[in-house]
Parts: C-alpha cells; structure tokens; sequence
C-alpha cells in the first residue's frame, strides 16, 4: 500500500508510513516516502495536514483505540478521507469438515475471541466501524464486506494455523479450547475438503466534513 500511494501521490506529495515496527517498511527506499517508527495515539505530525488516512489491522490491536482513531482524524484535513480495514472474528465458523473436527475450530474460535476479551480488545471491531466512524461525525461512508470461505492448504488457512500455532498457550490459557482442539484445527487447515470462514474484513471509506 505505501509504495501504491508513493506512486499515486507523485514527485510532489509525501507518503507518511507509521509503525511500532519498521522492519517491513524500512527498505522503501521513495523520496517522498517518510518512514516514522511511533505509536499511531501519539502521533509527532501536525493537525489538519493530511489528504488521506489508511490503517490496516490496527485499531483491533489497540485496547482504546478510540484514542488512536481521534489522533488519525485531527491528523486529516476537512473534506479529507480516512480508509480504515479491521477483522471481524466474529464471523468464523466451521462450514465442511467432520463432526469432532468443527467442533474443535468452534472451540478455538471461541478462544480467539476470549482472547481478546480479556485484553480489553473487541474481536468483532471490523463489523462495528462504520457505526463508530458515524458517531465520530465521518460522512459519505462506503463500506465492504469480504468474508471469504476458505478450504484447507489455503493461503487464510495456513496464515491461521500459523497464528494458532504461535498462540497456542494464549488460546489454551483462555480455557476455551484444549491442545487437541489446537492440533485438530491445524490439521483442519491443511486438509484441502475441510472447509471455513477464518475471519472476515470489513473495509470502511469515510469523509471528514468540511469545517
């Protein structure tokens, strides 16, 4: 997406790419491409000084992400555009597979979003943003939904295992789902006739008024 708006923005625009880790960002090598490594709520960049704003799977991340989203729109100009994508958890669900195995995948869901529960953390954010960016005033929404169903070897089937993996004792830990149901949901992932909805992803396009 950064190296689309440099494009996009040409010699005489500035693209601001913002992280708490710079790692993937950090070899754009655009001259009109800033790359700032900070916290999206404390953000060190004038007011009122940008045509567009763009975040992607961050505002779930963050407990008061009321905070970051009020910094993201002071940072816009009137009339400008936010473009915000979030995860919906609440959508996943087995669809095809066998009985014990579902189950499993259920049970892990379940975990996910206990997960983010006892983090202060809403797990459905994505479907709730265009009512939240309604009563922060936004206009001219437009709004997506994608929630794709996805079979096993799949490339959201083995990011999601991947994940389960990595969590595997946060998932546990909420005493949601056990290491067999994590094992199952992972071989579940890999089987090519098993299928699910991992997560959907809601995208909103807004305007802030004119002042």
């Amino acid at each position: 997406m950064t190296r689309w708006l440099s494009g996009a923005v040409g010699e005489s625009g500035k693209v601001v790419a913002v992280d708490l880790d710079t790692r993937f960002v950090a070899n754009i090598n655009q001259p009109n491409v800033e790359v700032l490594e900070a916290d999206v709520r404390h953000l060190p960049l004038e007011n009122d000084s940008f045509d567009l704003v763009h975040a992607r799977y961050v505002l779930i991340h963050i407990a008061d992400f009321q905070v970051a989203l009020t910094r993201m729109l002071k940072l816009l100009k009137s009339g400008g555009w936010i473009v915000l994508e979030e995860p919906d958890f609440s959508a996943a669900r087995a669809v095809v597979g066998e009985k014990a195995a579902c189950q499993s995948i259920d049970r892990v869901n379940q975990s996910i979003w206990q997960m983010f529960e006892n983090r202060g953390m809403d797990y459905a954010l994505g479907i709730k943003l265009p009512a939240i960016l309604q009563k922060f005033g936004l206009q001219q929404l437009s709004v997506e939904n994608d929630a794709p169903l996805s079979n096993g070897g799949s490339g959201v089937a083995i990011v999601m295992k991947m994940s389960a993996l990595h969590l595997a004792e946060k998932y546990i830990a909420t005493g949601r789902a056990t290491q067999e149901d994590i094992e199952k949901y992972c071989l579940f992932a890999d089987d090519e006739s098993a299928w699910a909805i991992y997560y959907a992803t809601v995208g909103v396009i807004a305007q802030k008024a004119a002042a």
